[in-house]
């Protein structure tokens, strides 16, 4: 007997091809049984009505680290029907922490998006060991899927110093990388734009990567630029996949700037070339053409050096607001210049921050903060409210052309993912506002660009959010719906099914989810989600050596 069976599902596996009638049986965590299975008994059967049955979405580009910590519920990934979360993105992690470098960690966390709640942050571990521990003692209501964080390696070790690490400073770098893999990590990540990746040399990355390599992981970068110079960043990634033998995921690609729009073509090439010299990369994307990111990206490195306090230090000099201004508009040579990609500094939209008496700002841009403020110049703007919210600010960058989103995301082999941390509609996670990806990126994948836009089949959009994902992450037993995987499923209505969320009101859940499954249980159904905590932490095979 079955403890749970789904009948009358269009069920589609994931694999991208051809959708088929059939039902599912499942006993305990696993599916057991694919077919027709109307002569056998189960506990309980849901009726799936000829709606689409799927696997449960990876979302593969998560920042929700700390959000799982102190919401386990994951409401907006349950009800858009994601089951797993890819954590430790863009180089930002949680572990492992040194004791001396906490707060450091600590402050630097609440100036990016996973540590933007409005929260006095914590981090109840220090090892990476004791960190996947906390995780497993406290599951959340989705599967976690933990990356290693080179910026948490280098903090661990430099704090944010600007220098090259020492022979000894390297070589416990690259132990404490083997230390990280050797506990279940399935890649390491970098964040290029963001410090201390921005002080991080080539040569630093490719050597963490040669263990990333031994263990069989991936290395995912969010590129040292994503504007004018995306070539040669690009180069830069290939090579250190290229010198240290590791696979390589090109995280959230895209065009950044104007000067640099329809130039896809020259990002596929790249890609090719490397595939054709043996080399393994594939790439990721969010289906928007804004991203959002911490307010303090806008300055330029030298004001981060020692960490978010000596950065609030420094903008309140009249001599350094002057020379961030020449920076900010003239650049400066390796510095991916937020502003410069943007239509206009005036016209950022501050997605969020943590302070309830600035809440107004939320939805609003910068010029009409400034009026509020009764301030004349943008600049004094963002640097009173960074010194006001201690850097603990999120803007909405809108730098890409749509037309190159659709090319990235028409590719068949592209994995999606939403760059935002799990949120919610009630409690701590639902006091500040956030980027419409939060809630919208599988549906409006389905909804606007599967459905409405007809740009790729349903059956190729869910191997996007599936599959693809489950590959790169070295899964082998999710991301398809196949005998002896794990029942991580989703139930939606391929006719109804669309992204509601906007720009100015966030936080609204899509139409069209039916039910979710982690694990074999049921976590929502019927537009209500249940109380069930059963996310697992999905390790490497190293972990359990």
């Amino acid at each position: 007997m079955f403890d749970l069976k789904i009948i009358n599902g269009k069920i589609v596996d994931g694999s991208g091809e051809p959708a088929y009638k059939g039902d599912i049986g499942i006993v305990g965590e696993k599916i057991v049984e694919i077919g027709d299975l109307s002569n056998k008994e189960a506990k309980t059967t849901i009726d799936a009505n000829e709606k689409v049955v799927s696997p449960g979405f990876i979302d593969i580009h998560t920042h929700s680290d700390m959000s799982l910590v102190y919401d386990r519920y994951a409401r907006s990934r349950i009800h858009t029907g994601v089951t797993t979360d890819v954590v430790g993105n863009c180089g930002i992690g949680v572990a492992p922490v040194k004791e001396e470098n906490r707060q450091l960690l600590l402050d630097y966390l609440g100036t990016r998006i996973v540590g933007s709640m409005p929260v006095k942050l914590e981090l109840p571990w220090d090892t990476y060991a004791s960190y996947i521990k906390y995780m497993e003692e406290n599951p959340p209501a989705v599967n976690v899927a933990p990356l290693l964080a080179q910026g948490a390696i280098r903090i661990h070790e430099m704090g944010f110093s600007k220098e090259d690490p020492t022979d000894e400073e390297l070589q416990n770098m690259i132990d404490l990388t083997e230390e990280c893999f050797k506990c279940g990590a399935l890649g390491l990540t970098s964040g290029l734009v963001y410090l201390p990746g921005e002080f991080t040399s080539q040569k630093e990355l490719i050597e963490l990567n040669k263990i990333t390599k031994k263990y069989g992981g991936f290395y995912a970068t969010h590129m040292r630029n994503e504007g004018d110079d995306i070539e040669k960043a690009m180069d830069e990634a290939i090579d250190v996949c290229r010198q240290s033998g590791a696979s390589l995921e090109i995280s959230h690609l895209k065009l950044s700037g104007k000067p640099n729009f329809g130039k896809t073509d020259m990002l596929f090439d790249k890609i090719e070339k490397a595939r054709a010299e043996g080399l393994d990369v594939t790439f990721d994307v969010y289906p928007y053409n804004s991203g959002m990111t911490s307010l303090s990206a806008l300055m330029p490195p030298w004001a981060f050096e020692g960490g978010v306090d000596k950065m609030i230090e420094r903008i309140k000099l009249p001599e350094n607001r002057e020379r961030i201004i020449h920076d900010i508009e003239n650049g400066l040579p390796g510095w991916q210049n937020f502003a410069s990609i943007v239509k206009s500094v005036p016209g950022i939209m501050i997605a969020s921050v943590v302070k309830d008496e600035d809440s107004w700002m939320e939805g609003k841009t910068l010029e009409e903060i400034s009026k509020e403020l009764g301030i004349d110049d943008i600049y004094t703007t963002i640097f009173e409210i960074l010194i006001k919210e201690n850097g603990r600010i999120q803007m909405v960058v809108e730098g890409m052309d749509e037309e190159d989103v659709i090319q990235i995301l028409s590719k068949d082999d592209v994995s999606v993912g939403s760059d935002s941390m799990s949120l919610s509609h009630i409690g701590l996670l639902s006091k500040s506002s956030t980027h419409p990806r939060a809630f919208g990126t599988q549906s409006i994948v389905l909804g606007h660009y599967s459905r409405e836009k007809g740009l790729f089949s349903i059956e190729k959009a869910v191997r996007k959010l599936t599959s693809n994902p489950a590959k790169r992450l070295g899964l082998k037993d999710r991301g398809l719906l196949k005998e002896g995987y794990y029942a991580d499923i989703v139930i939606f209505d391929e006719n109804t099914i669309i992204d509601k969320a906007t720009y100015k009101n966030p936080k609204q859940y899509p139409d069209g989810i039916d039910t979710v499954l982690v694990n074999g249980n049921i976590a929502f159904k019927d537009g209500e989600q249940l109380d069930v905590l059963c996310g697992k932490v999905l390790k490497n095979a190293y972990a359990s050596k």
